[in-house]
């Protein structure tokens, strides 16, 4: 990691974890953070991330808060009450001209928006570190699904990116290079092994109701690599074919939509009801959005 905004940002981190874990208060880095500590080989640049997110136990969530107030960290303006969204903002300012941001979860997801079962997931995590300095990682499937269910509600703004980091994701594990440990037991339980990653991410997409998002995300992982079997594990929860054609009508391959010129709104009016599970999921999703309710 030679990217000088990854080592202030990660420096950062580090600070806080430390103090976290004097509190006994359980961090567990997301998206990028974890990516590029325990998924990406030392030689690829991912590109520059703009910050950090990571999640904490609800439990822990106003001690968290708390905690990097201490640390000199300032609250954002923000267009809803944070203290009642899944996630915080707080800047730290590096020198006069330039902050870095700094995003703490107690849900992967706001609650009333999409449902996860977040004393499983803490449960599925495994003890870690984060660059030497401890912390808690959670399990890869767990990671899968967030990260492809994330992509799904902004847009595939960043589709190609995405593609690689669960491409890279799903390698990491299968080829045991993974830079982190792995929760015990260890994929597939006895018998099993890396080959048994696509079917536990199918279980925790089927669980979280995110099997669309991961069926494009496997499929298009499979056109990259020409991988014919994970093509065949992508067929085997894919989408009936009126709506897997409008999907991939839309998302022609790993490198973008043909909807990434149109406003956002109307970006996420098209694709969000072809790449969310169901319609109830689409309506509640929109319903409780957190502006809608800052407003009520």
């Amino acid at each position: 990691m030679n990217n000088p905004q990854h080592i202030i940002l990660f420096h950062h981190f580090r600070r806080l974890l430390e103090a976290a874990a004097l509190e006994g208060i359980d961090v567990a880095p997301l998206k990028g953070a974890h990516l590029l500590t325990g998924v990406y080989p030392d030689d690829e640049d991912r590109g520059v991330m703009s910050d950090v997110d990571f999640l904490v136990r609800n439990r822990d969530w106003p001690r968290t808060l708390e905690l990097m107030t201490e640390l000199g960290f300032e609250r954002r303006d923000h267009f809803a009450d944070e203290s009642l969204s899944h996630e915080a903002g707080f800047y730290l300012h590096v020198d006069d001209t330039r902050k870095i941001l700094f995003e703490p979860h107690r849900y992967l997801f706001e609650p009333g928006r999409f449902t996860i079962d977040h004393e499983a997931l803490w449960e599925r995590s495994s003890e870690s570190t984060f660059d030497a300095t401890p912390c808690r990682r959670l399990a890869p499937e767990d990671h899968f699904c967030h990260i492809a269910f994330h992509a799904t509600i902004h847009r595939l703004m960043s589709l190609e990116r995405t593609v690689r980091d669960l491409d890279l994701l799903l390698r990491s594990i299968k080829a045991g290079f993974q830079q982190i440990p792995l929760p015990s037991p260890q994929w597939g339980g006895a018998g099993g092994g890396a080959n048994d990653v696509p079917e536990k991410i199918i279980r925790r997409a089927r669980d979280w109701k995110v099997t669309r998002s991961v069926w494009l995300f496997f499929s298009l992982i499979a056109e990259v690599r020409d991988d014919p079997e994970l093509d065949a594990v992508a067929a085997s929860i894919a989408p009936v074919r009126p709506i897997r054609s409008t999907i991939r009508l839309m998302v022609p391959d790993s490198r973008g939509t043909r909807l990434k010129r149109l406003n956002h709104r109307i970006a996420a009016a098209v694709l969000w009801p072809v790449l969310f599970d169901n319609p109830l999921l689409v309506a509640r999703f929109v319903a409780n959005h957190p502006v809608l309710n800052n407003l009520s």
